[in-house]
C-alpha cells in the first residue's frame, strides 16, 4: 500500500489585486498553484519536491499535511481520504501520522530543547507528565542530544 497517493490534484487561490492595471482590472484573480499533480509515495521512500520559487512545493506540502484542501483531485495519506476530514479530525490525523523535517529551526525560543519536544505531547496528545518525560528523553538519546536538553534554541547548532 502506498503511503501517499495524489490523483490529479489542483489548487487554486483567489488573489486580490492590490494595483489596478489595464490588464488586471483590479478585483480577484485566480492563481493556480498546482495543476493535475499525480504521484504515489511508497514506504521507505526518500522523496524531494524540487522546483523554482512559486512552483507549488509549499502548497503541496500543506495539502499532504492536511493544512489545506485541493480545489480538485483526490489525496490519500496512510490509507485515509484526507479530504473528508474536518478541521479537528485533520489536526488529530496530523498528530498521529505526519511529521515534517523543516529546513530551519521551528522551535519556541523561550523553551529549552526538552520543553520544545515535550510541548506537542502536552497540547495535542494530553500525555501524562511521567510518560512525556520518558518519551522526550528517549528521543533525545536516540538523536544524540541528551546533553543538550536544558539548552535554549539560540545555544545549539542548527546543523
Amino acid at each position: 500500500m502506498s503511503l501517499i497517493v495524489a490523483e490529479n490534484i489542483s489548487k487554486d487561490y483567489r488573489a486580490v489585486a492590490t494595483r489596478v492595471s489595464k490588464d488586471s482590472g483590479g478585483g480577484e484573480n485566480l492563481v493556480r498553484a498546482l495543476k493535475g499533480v499525480s504521484f504515489a509515495i511508497e514506504p521507505a521512500s526518500f522523496v524531494s519536491f524540487v522546483g523554482p520559487s512559486g512552483s507549488g512545493k509549499t502548497t503541496l506540502l500543506n495539502l499532504i499535511g492536511c493544512l489545506d484542501k485541493p480545489t480538485e483531485g483526490k489525496l490519500t495519506v496512510v490509507g485515509t481520504d484526507v479530504l473528508k476530514l474536518d478541521r479537528q479530525e485533520s489536526a488529530r490525523f496530523r498528530g498521529d501520522h505526519l511529521g515534517f523535517v523543516f529546513q530551519d529551526f521551528n522551535l519556541i525560543p523561550v523553551l529549552t530543547v526538552f520543553e520544545n519536544i515535550e510541548y506537542p505531547l502536552m497540547i495535542v496528545k494530553n500525555t501524562p507528565a511521567g510518560e512525556r518525560r520518558k518519551r522526550v528523553l528517549a528521543v533525545l538519546e536516540a538523536v544524540g542530544m541528551l546533553d543538550q536538553k536544558d539548552k535554549y534554541p539560540n545555544q545549539i547548532s542548527g546543523g
